[in-house]
């Protein structure tokens, strides 16, 4: 019997039911929004309590136990209630025929699969037609009303907009743990250089320019205009790169370093962006709401 059940070992098991969900501790990570370590140690901390294995990992496969199917048969239910019981806190799904919205590359990936899902299970009647592009592109369709709602990342004079905030997301420099680079750590932006997000028409947003302007760093080597080509670069030990803590801590797999004169007060502004839901003033409020809560809850 396992001991000491409390919201710790609650959680535990809840990781538990994902892993056996996606047979995947790598997935189990991106859904729950940890490091497939942290869920590694999870697993291993409820396999004590419980005194038995609860999985068994062989040749890239992982299978529940008896016992693990047993227990989660007996907490699946009480899941469920509280996710209906969560619902009840979301704005109902409107009556929408049609939708027509974007987001941008790097946020899209941890938001669309469980936002399709979702748009399909509320609204199985809906069309849906969407776009991916970069967040100034995005500005300029919904503008035009080529989109009626977009998913972007913070930017200046959005006066003209209907917004709804989503969520919130932060800078760092970020290297590959698993290369030479991260032993020499701030050293690394002159030895390796540093792989930025390329300037648009508009310029880079405020937040992206303050942030690399409080950093005495040489000219950046490398300018992307995709973030995910910037987290493979990191990822591969090739540059420093400048990423969104969601995008860079989708994998375990990268390191933030620091200056040696670091000051986490000096820098706890720092960096810091909103994740927006945006459409015309003309259009339909209810809709925007409707994808700006759905998506703060996938995303948190």
């Amino acid at each position: 019997m396992v001991k000491n059940l409390n919201i710790d070992q609650i959680k535990k098991i809840w990781i538990l039911d994902l892993v056996v969900q996606f047979e995947s501790f790598k997935k189990a990570a991106l859904q729950s929004k940890v490091s497939p370590s942290a869920i590694s140690q999870a697993i291993t901390s409820l396999e004590k309590n419980y005194g038995m294995p609860l999985l068994i990992r062989e040749k890239g496969n992982v299978i529940p136990t008896p016992e693990a199917i047993a227990l989660l048969s007996a907490v699946r239910p009480a899941f469920e209630a509280f996710e209906n019981l969560n619902s009840l806190n979301h704005i109902s799904a409107p009556k929408i025929s049609w939708m027509n919205f974007g987001t941008y590359e790097s946020i899209a990936i941890d938001l669309l699969p469980g936002l399709l899902h979702s748009l399909r299970n509320k609204l199985p009647n809906m069309r849906l037609s969407l776009r991916i592009s970069r967040t100034s592109n995005l500005l300029t369709l919904v503008r035009k009303g080529e989109l009626c709602s977009a998913i972007i990342t913070e930017v200046d004079d959005l006066d003209r907009f209907y917004v709804k905030e989503v969520s919130q997301d932060s800078l760092g420099f970020f290297v590959s743990k698993n290369h030479p680079i991260a032993s020499i750590g701030w050293k690394s932006t002159i030895s390796y250089g540093v792989g930025s997000l390329a300037p648009g028409k508009e310029g880079l947003p405020r937040y992206f320019t303050k942030y690399m302007k409080q950093f005495d760093l040489q000219k950046p080597i490398m300018l992307s205009d995709s973030f995910e080509a910037l987290r493979a670069s990191a990822s591969s030990g090739a540059v420093v790169s400048v990423l969104p803590k969601r995008i860079a801590n989708r994998y375990d797999d990268l390191l933030e370093i620091f200056p040696a004169n670091y000051s986490k007060n000096k820098f706890k502004e720092s960096g810091l962006h909103k994740i927006l839901a945006i459409s015309q003033m003309n259009c339909d409020k209810e809709e925007t709401d409707f994808i700006a809560s759905e998506s703060s809850r996938i995303l948190k």
